[in-house]
Order: structure tokens, then C-alpha cells, then sequence
């Protein structure tokens, strides 16, 4: 009890000191000829601190808010060279598609004009049934086109192959570059008769097997290879391609070797068909 008396007196006097020093400040302030300084320097050593204190807080704050700002537009300025690029990636892809199928259409209306003595049609090609090459593949264009069987199909090279099954809008062309097709050739500078046929073994090379070559005919890596007045199947004088490799049979008896095509059986993407055929009988 007395404790609890004791604690309560000094808070009483305590209250009481801490009055009388504010009434004395008040009067001190209201006092004209109380020099002010020393009250200046004393109000000053306490409040400055804490001014510089709050005025930090602000500073870091308001850099804070600044430096949130300059990032949220850095982020949206990022996000929008974002959007450039890929739109001129987009562009640019477009353009270099149109650049090439543009290129393609150059070489496939030199070819139209390299033929001009054949009438001839345009096509797409939309479909391939095999593989990475197009040795058997679909065009959009049909017998409401005049094309029929056996009809020879151009590329931008030279020859592709032959159609071998048509639709009303639609029609089937066999590359001589598929399995055991078959074309009676010459070598364009002697005209000197062999075979170019495909053959699965060199399919991936993207090249054509020469056989039935006189071992008495001179051939250079490089001379031209054409479709044979021969064929009853192929018109004559269309390019197939380039002796790539040449050499005797094991019985010496013939010369064998490898045809590299005209056409890229990699990348077809439009051709001429002719729109005419051969039947005047004979061999292949």
C-alpha cells in the first residue's frame, strides 16, 4: 500500500515540474527583452535533427516513386520494341518468301520461254506423298485444264516427270527422280543414247542413275543430259540434267555414272505441264 502511495507522489511532483517548466517557456517566449538566441540555438539543437530526418524520408521516398516510374516506362518501352522486332521479323519473312517465289517464277518463265514451241500450263504444287523429295506429288490443276496422262511436267530447271493420274481440277505427276523411273536420254553434245533412271539409293543424294552409255562415247563431268526423240513417253530435247559422275561397267562394255537433275526434287513449289503428249511407240 505504502509503495503504491510512494509511486503516486512522484508522479505528482514529477506532473508538477514538467508544468512549471512549460509555464516558464511560455513566459520566456512572451518576454521581449529575453535575448531569443540562446532559446533559438537550444529549439534548433533539437528540432533540425529531426527535420533532417523527415526531410530524408521524403527525399527516399519521392526517389523511390521517381525510380518505380522510370522502370514501369522502361518495361512499356520493352515491351513495345518487343512488338517492333517481331513485326519486322514477320516482314522480313514475308518478304524473303515473295523474294524466292519470285526468283522461282523468273526461272520457271525462262523455261516457259526456252519451250515456247510447246503449249503449256501452270500449276501449284499442294501436296507431296513421300518424304523430302518430290518424287511423287499432287498439282492444282486438272483435265478442266486440258492436262492428261503421260503429259510432261517442267520445273524451273528442266524436267520434273509426268503426270500419271488426273481430276477434274487435280492431277498425279511421277518425278523421274522416284524408284526405277525410267527415261531414254542422250548426251546432248554427241547425242549418244543412254538411261537416266531414279534410284532409291541415290534419292537422298538427289541424283539420277546413267546407264547404257557406249564405252566408245567420250563424256565430260558437266555435259548436258536430255530427253531422248526416242521415248515414247518423254518429249525430245528437254533438259534432265548434268553428268556428275561417269565411268565402265565391270564388263567394260557400257559406261555408267550418276546424273545430278536440273530440277531441285528439294523445293517445288510451282511447274509447267506441257499440254501435249508422245505416242509414237517405243521404248520408255
Amino acid at each position: 500500500m505504502r509503495k503504491k502511495r510512494g509511486s503516486f507522489l512522484k508522479s505528482k511532483y514529477m506532473l508538477f515540474i514538467l508544468t512549471a517548466i512549460c509555464i516558464a517557456l511560455i513566459g520566456l517566449t512572451l518576454t521581449s527583452a529575453l535575448p531569443i538566441d540562446p532559446v533559438r540555438n537550444t529549439v534548433g539543437t533539437l528540432i533540425i535533427p529531426l527535420q533532417n530526418g523527415l526531410n530524408r524520408a521524403g527525399s527516399w521516398m519521392t526517389g523511390r516513386r521517381s525510380t518505380q516510374k522510370t522502370a514501369d516506362e522502361l518495361q512499356l518501352e520493352n515491351d513495345e520494341l518487343r512488338e517492333k522486332v517481331a513485326n519486322l521479323q514477320e516482314q522480313n519473312t514475308i518478304l524473303t518468301e515473295n523474294t524466292i517465289e519470285l526468283e522461282e517464277l523468273r526461272e520457271l518463265y525462262n523455261v516457259d520461254r526456252e519451250y515456247a514451241y510447246y503449249d503449256k500450263v501452270a500449276a501449284d504444287v499442294i501436296a507431296n506423298d513421300t518424304g523430302n523429295w518430290y518424287n511423287r506429288f499432287t498439282i492444282n490443276k486438272g483435265e478442266n485444264d486440258g492436262i492428261h496422262t503421260d503429259m510432261n511436267v517442267l520445273s524451273s530447271g528442266g524436267l520434273v516427270g509426268i503426270v500419271t493420274e488426273t481430276g477434274p481440277n487435280w492431277a498425279t505427276v511421277r518425278s523421274v527422280i522416284d524408284d526405277g523411273c525410267s527415261v531414254s536420254s542422250m548426251i546432248l553434245v554427241t547425242s549418244d543414247n543412254c538411261i537416266v533412271s531414279g534410284d532409291m539409293s541415290l534419292m537422298e543424294q538427289g541424283k539420277l542413275v546413267l546407264t547404257d552409255l557406249s564405252v566408245d562415247v567420250s563424256v565430260s563431268v558437266g555435259e548436258k543430259v536430255v530427253t531422248s526423240n526416242i521415248s515414247d513417253k518423254y518429249l525430245p530435247g528437254i533438259l534432265i540434267g548434268y553428268v556428275d559422275e561417269i565411268g565402265e561397267d565391270q564388263n567394260h562394255l557400257m559406261q555408267t555414272g550418276t546424273v545430278l537433275p536440273a530440277a531441285d526434287f528439294s523445293h517445288l513449289d510451282h511447274v509447267l505441264v506441257i499440254l501435249e503428249t508422245k505416242n509414237t511407240g517405243g521404248t520408255p
